[in-house]
């Protein structure tokens, strides 16, 4: 059994951000790591029943996000939520254990200590050992479906900014991205397929406004988390990174031969430092030729 942490509104701990929306919760219950709350995230929202796309935007999404220091909120439901918060983790495997990226908080429309849906157990287990989990609900209180809907405002509460990755018109999603132009936050949409049912949501919050997330690469860019990637870059480097980082910089669409002699490393050396190079996002390989993210 995890400890359960309470912080009710008056509490210092409390976010400052969060106390500010229309009807903030007055008590907050935590599992794991608090702290994470202090600063003003970004969430991913979306269907459940998302398709292939939408499964992959979302875990791609918040990799970015998460690269760039940001914490990554959703509501831990099946689709694109999941995707999401399993694509902030995915950052202990790219940038390893000890690297400080994988920061994702679930808030859930239950009682705290209970896992909804429960096919999401592993992923549950993983946020509480690693991330945040908070609820408004007691201990105890079952996935009623009034609560969800009533718990997205604490997502966009907590976010500075929210990505809508597929929803139809009429779901949770979009009422997560209204609450969010309440509460004075930027809105992103994925464009989708014109042709799929998920798609009429994200693809009318762009036609109403919504910021369109068109280039995976540019995501940091839209989103307006760049500065802090790139500072993140820096800190995350080795000495030998650093150097050829800063000569495929210098040197768009360079190769690793050129690198080499650029650098002066042998070709053993070179290759698993830009194999490391590209799981953390740094650079990106075209055929044989290398560049910056």
């Amino acid at each position: 059994m995890y400890e359960i942490i309470q912080i009710s509104i008056d509490d210092p701990r409390y976010p400052e951000h969060l106390r500010k929306i229309p009807e903030p919760p007055q008590l907050l219950y935590c599992i794991g790591n608090a702290d994470l709350m202090r600063v003003p995230g970004i969430a991913i929202v979306g269907t459940r029943r998302c398709s292939p796309y939408g499964r992959w935007a979302a875990g791609e999404i918040a990799k970015r996000i998460s690269a760039a220091g940001v914490t990554v909120i959703s509501g831990m439901a099946e689709g694109i939520d999941s995707a999401g918060h399993w694509g902030c983790l995915a950052m202990d495997r790219d940038y390893g254990p000890e690297n400080p990226a994988a920061k994702t908080i679930a808030v859930l429309g239950t009682g705290i200590d209970m896992c909804f849906p429960k096919s999401n157990a592993r992923l549950y287990k993983t946020i509480a050992e690693k991330g945040l989990i908070i609820s408004e609900y007691e201990p105890g209180t079952a996935g009623l479906p009034q609560n969800f809907p009533r718990r997205n405002r604490i997502i966009s509460g907590l976010s500075k900014s929210v990505v809508v990755v597929e929803g139809q018109l009429k779901s949770g999603s979009m009422i997560t991205a209204r609450l969010a132009l309440e509460q004075g936050r930027d809105v992103f949409a994925v464009p989708g397929n014109i042709n799929q049912p998920g798609s009429m949501g994200v693809n009318k919050l762009i036609a109403d406004g919504a910021f369109p997330i068109m280039d995976m690469d540019r995501v940091e860019e839209t989103l307006g988390i760049e500065r802090l990637r790139a500072s993140r870059v820096q800190i995350s480097m080795s000495s030998e990174e650093r150097l050829m980082y800063d000569a495929i910089r210098l040197n768009p669409g360079i190769t690793a031969e050129y690198m080499a002699m650029e650098c002066g490393f042998s070709m053993a050396d070179i290759l698993p430092l830009l194999t490391a190079m590209e799981l953390k996002g740094l650079v990106r390989k075209s055929g044989s030729r290398y560049s910056v993210k």
